[in-house]
């Protein structure tokens, strides 16, 4: 492997080869688009200054886009879920006061039908004058009391 000082011969070499002006291109080059083999050294994206040339600052800035515009569609279909199953409950009440008001009708009709047969009812009761029907004595009233004995005697 390469020294340290054998390292800073090859950097001072490359300086006075492109100059100052190239090294500081290919070190912007480097940030914004990112050095590919620097994601194979192993635990090299904990070291805070390199961390920027692995990936490069225009890679980076894509994939936080990406995933702003990914939670955006996230919240988009969400929104769209809620709307469907708001729309679902307001059709469901709709569904359920038709169905209230029907049953409301019905024993509306049902108790209209139940006043007229017991006025129906009553009203041929009292118009049964027939003198051979069956009716309460004062003698069954008196055993349904009870009073069976005085009843028997007095009658």
């Amino acid at each position: 492997m390469f020294t340290g000082s054998a390292v800073l011969k090859i950097v001072v070499e490359l300086v006075k080869a492109i100059g100052a002006v190239g090294i500081t291109i290919i070190v912007m080059l480097g940030y914004y688009e990112g050095v590919p083999g620097l994601r194979d050294i192993p635990f090299i994206s904990h070291v805070p200054v390199i961390r920027e040339f692995i990936v490069g600052r225009v890679q980076s800035e894509r994939s936080k886009a990406a995933e702003a515009a990914a939670e955006g569609v996230v919240s988009r279909s969400e929104l769209t879920a809620a709307r469907a199953e708001a729309d679902r409950y307001r059709k469901q009440a709709t569904e359920n006061a038709i169905f209230a008001a029907e049953a409301r009708q019905q024993a509306q009709d049902a108790s209209t039908r139940l006043a007229q047969q017991l006025a129906q009812q009553e009203k041929e009761s009292a118009d049964d004058t027939d003198p051979d029907v069956s009716r309460w004595r004062q003698y069954d009233l008196d055993r349904l009391r009870g009073k069976a004995g005085t009843a028997a005697r007095a009658h």
